[in-house]
């Protein structure tokens, strides 16, 4: 097809409704995880003590319940790695790019039927072999999610430049879009399994939604069509030396390194600590206090500041010396005790020092803000900073540390739980 003689008018209109899918496949890419560990009151009535007459959300959480969140953010983050270089090193080069996007969605979509068929499912007798089995579906999703991520930036690079920041900007938004979808259900009310079933049901028609407009696009775009069957340009075969892989990292180095301090900061309590906190006035009727603390200060108050730092930090691009960037992530460290030491339940080893909603609150939009600021100035300078023959290298480096430091993070944000 010769795109250049297509109609003005077409084109524009085109351009911008695949403009908006790729926003809307950005937040695909990580609603396995925003969906599933935000659905706090589900999990706490699944996990509960099924001989106990207290309220699942009492503060009294069972050794399941404490730890699930932690032990979630494990599984699907060595999942995500896993998925990702298995996809990167095997399925790129013998499965194309249409049919790993409608393989990796409708596994999707299948998991979480699956998930919501098992909303209504009594599992109060074999309450452990269904922490195990959520675990594996988790696992799977992610899974899932991890294929598609790797095909989605592979699609982006064969639109223009303009289509890529969508990807970015749909995964900042995922969460503030899950939170949300939580106090909906909450608002709705009708217990624990019915707002579990109503947000589970809207991820997946959201990643069913977005298959069907892939697929749209693919058969009735002209648009969409020649830019994923063109051939990308020639390029010249990169150089590989250890001096030049050196000298990307040696002029990279500090935002690589306070990538890794914020995100594995960030990682060591969100969500595994903070979806633990509670309003330290809760139970006493107050719906705010009882019901809607944490599903707003825990992940849209989080969500929605780190979008901002994230936005932030797009337009403002300032500081441009590493080393200050760096010397501003390890600022940031302090914030991580501070949290930990705020109305975080079950506890047994630590006692809880700033016991007022407002000063958690304040720790957690800084925590927050300065997450998506530091995080995106640091990868958006990578680029800035090494040359063409350095780039790549440099980049590939940024990725490992990020999945790097999200496996190891998972792992100590469990033992932080413990040691509550």
């Amino acid at each position: 097809m010769d795109y250049a003689n297509l109609p003005v008018e077409t084109s524009k209109t085109q351009q911008f409704a695949v403009y908006i899918l790729f926003y809307a496949l950005g937040v695909v890419t990580i609603i396995h995880s925003n969906f599933f560990t935000t659905a706090t009151d589900y999990w706490m009535y699944k996990f509960r003590d099924i001989d106990s007459n207290a309220s699942y959300t009492s503060d009294n959480k069972t050794t399941l319940q404490a730890d699930f969140t932690a032990n979630y953010s494990i599984v699907s983050n060595v999942s995500y790695v896993l998925f990702i270089l298995a996809t990167s090193r095997f399925l790129r080069s013998r499965v194309g790019i249409v049919p790993r996007t409608i393989g990796s969605l409708s596994g999707a979509v299948f998991l979480l039927i699956l998930t919501c068929i098992f909303v209504k499912v009594d599992t109060d007798s074999w309450q452990r072999g269904f922490y195990v089995f959520t675990l594996i579906i988790g696992c799977l999703l992610t899974g899932m999610c991890g294929v598609f991520m790797v095909t989605l930036f592979e699609m982006a690079v064969k639109f223009p430049r303009s289509h890529i920041p969508t990807i970015f900007s749909g995964q900042a938004i995922c969460g503030i879009v899950a939170a949300l979808v939580q106090i909906f259900a909450l608002g709705v009310g009708g217990g624990a399994q019915t707002t579990g079933l109503i947000y589970f049901l809207i991820g997946m028609l959201f990643i069913f939604f977005s298959l069907v407009g892939f697929v749209v696009a693919w058969r009735k775009s002209d648009f969409f069509r020649y830019n994923m069957t063109k051939e990308l340009e020639a390029r010249k075969r990169l150089e590989i030396s250890k001096e030049i892989i050196l000298s990307g990292i040696k002029k990279s180095k500090f935002y690589m390194l306070s990538m890794v301090i914020v995100l594995g900061g960030t990682v060591m309590v969100h969500p595994g600590v903070i979806v633990l906190v509670s309003s330290v006035d809760k139970g006493n009727g107050n719906p705010w206090n009882d019901t809607y603390f944490g599903p707003v200060v825990n992940f849209l108050f989080f969500y929605l500041f780190d979008f901002i730092g994230r936005e932030t930090a797009i337009f403002f691009k300032k500081p441009t010396n590493g080393a200050i960037v760096f010397a501003l992530s390890c600022c940031r460290i302090p914030l991580i005790p501070l949290i930990l030491f705020c109305n975080a339940t079950p506890r047994y080893h630590l006692s809880v020092v700033f016991d007022a909603d407002y000063a958690y609150i304040i720790f957690l939009i800084l925590f927050a803000l300065s997450n998506g600021y530091l995080v995106n100035i640091s990868i958006v300078s990578v680029p800035q900073v090494t040359d063409e023959k350095e780039r790549p290298f440099a980049m590939l480096c940024v990725l490992m540390l990020m999945v790097l430091s999200l496996a190891i993070s998972s792992a100590i944000s469990t033992a932080i739980v413990k040691a509550l």
